[in-house]
């Protein structure tokens, strides 16, 4: 009942306000900010216990993981957007003034760093804290990947195409969770990805409100319908290859060590 109580002030207070109240870049910004307070305030009181109820503990070694997270995520949609190029779905015009360029920029990291973050939060974090050690590590991955793609249906709707898509990149983000036992890797994955997504639709997710100025030829193929996908499956094979490594090169070990 705890976890159900958290889910659904945090998913609502994340995803159904937006869609309540039309907010501007700035409101946006203090509305996501004043996440952590809320998140912080109910895990104090309903978990006893802080913003390591949500997975989001420092440790030494964890920037690391948050880079090789950003690393994977960003190169594997940089190769989405180039083969959606390549095979005409998108038609490159320019860039923006450097100006623009960079005001997009920092909005991009700053609104898709805390959003990602948050997300992860919610569907992961969380998720894994409350049903870690209760329930086999299958199901609460089983559990954490279908709160993922539900919450993903409140941007791109319930269909079964974007429901499968949600499903094979939540096999990514909840299996960089689960070996790194916090927050950082599956959070850079997760911002990597959407970095090179903003670069072309923003934060608003509108065809021309990133960085590049460009025309969506709207093309039918089945490969471009489904180019997504299979590049988010093949994005969890490197996942896989990167994360079960024992060579020292991913840190991340409860207890918390600062540092």
């Amino acid at each position: 009942m705890s976890f159900l109580i958290m889910y659904l002030i945090l998913t609502s207070y994340f995803q159904l306000l937006p869609s309540i109240f039309t907010m501007s870049d700035v409101v946006r910004f203090f509305h996501l900010v004043l996440f952590f307070p809320l998140a912080y305030g109910l895990a104090k009181v309903v978990l006893k216990t802080g913003f390591e109820g949500y997975g989001l503990v420092f440790f030494r070694g964890w920037h690391r993981n948050l880079f090789i997270g950003l690393a994977i995520g960003f190169i594997g949609w940089v190769c989405l957007f180039t083969l959606q190029f390549m095979i005409g779905r998108y038609e490159y015009i320019g860039i923006k003034p450097v100006g623009d360029v960079i005001v997009m920029l920092v909005i991009i990291i700053v609104g898709f760093g805390l959003g990602s973050l948050i997300n992860d939060m919610i569907v992961r974090g969380l998720v894994f804290h409350h049903f870690m050690g209760k329930l086999p590590v299958g199901v609460v991955m089983l559990i954490s990947i279908t709160l993922y793609a539900l919450d993903d249906a409140w941007l791109e709707g319930l269909t079964l195409q974007n429901t499968i898509f949600s499903v094979v990149l939540g096999l990514s983000l909840t299996y960089a969770f689960y070996k790194t036992k916090s927050i950082w890797a599956n959070t850079g994955i997760h911002l990597g990805l959407n970095i090179v997504y903003g670069l072309f639709f923003g934060v608003s997710g509108r065809s021309g409100d990133g960085v590049f100025i460009f025309n969506d030829n709207q093309i039918s193929s089945l490969l471009s319908s489904w180019l997504s996908t299979i590049i988010a499956f093949m994005l969890f094979i490197i996942v896989i290859a990167v994360f079960k490594s024992k060579n020292g090169v991913v840190l991340s070990k409860i207890p918390i060590e600062k540092g």
